[in-house]
């Protein structure tokens, strides 16, 4: 019963995370950036559009995945305001690029959590959270993953559940059955 509340617990904190950080700014900026290069680059020749289209993150990532992540990073102070209140839940949140398109979540507890998670539980709960981000983000990265780590303060691993676009329409495809 303590574990399936604290799966509960965890997903509404990760919901309110997406909620915050794939809001519209994510595609402001994206478009503000766009619509910069666009008039900028009117000057300069196509070989140039093209190979700014085809710049590369330190991850592999396109330029345009990696300003993604960079926008997210912006909304983490409010988005521990928002998650922590009064409780003070989390002493970190983290929003990182990975290799091969993959949004990572990072969240750490503020005091050490002494339970032992399911994660293909855990997993199924947040499906439907994740789906609208990897809906807007395969825009960008039309491979998109993203990765939830919950850790203790000592850095230790509670959980770590990997959600793919395979995972998403497997769990429709369950849900139409």
């Amino acid at each position: 019963m303590k574990n399936k509340f604290f799966i509960a617990f965890l997903s509404v904190f990760f919901l309110f995370g997406l909620t915050a950080c794939s809001n519209d700014k994510t595609k402001d900026t994206a478009s503000s950036s766009s619509s910069s290069a666009k008039s900028s680059s009117s000057k300069t020749s196509s070989t140039s559009k093209n190979s700014l289209s085809r710049a590369k993150s330190t991850k592999g990532n396109s330029a345009n995945f990696a300003l993604m992540i960079k926008t997210a990073q912006s909304q983490i102070p409010a988005l521990k305001t928002q998650l922590n209140g009064e409780n003070n839940t989390f002493k970190d949140i983290a929003i990182d690029e990975g290799e091969d398109s993959t949004v990572i979540y990072t969240y750490t507890f503020a005091q050490p959590q002494d339970i032992d998670l399911d994660n293909e539980a855990l997993k199924q709960v947040l499906i439907p959270e994740v789906e609208p981000l990897v809906n807007e983000a395969k825009a960008i990265a039309p491979d998109v993953k993203v990765l939830v780590k919950y850790d203790n303060p000592d850095g230790s691993n509670l959980a770590t559940i990997s959600i793919t676009q395979a995972d998403i329409e497997a769990a429709k495809a369950t849900t139409q059955e």
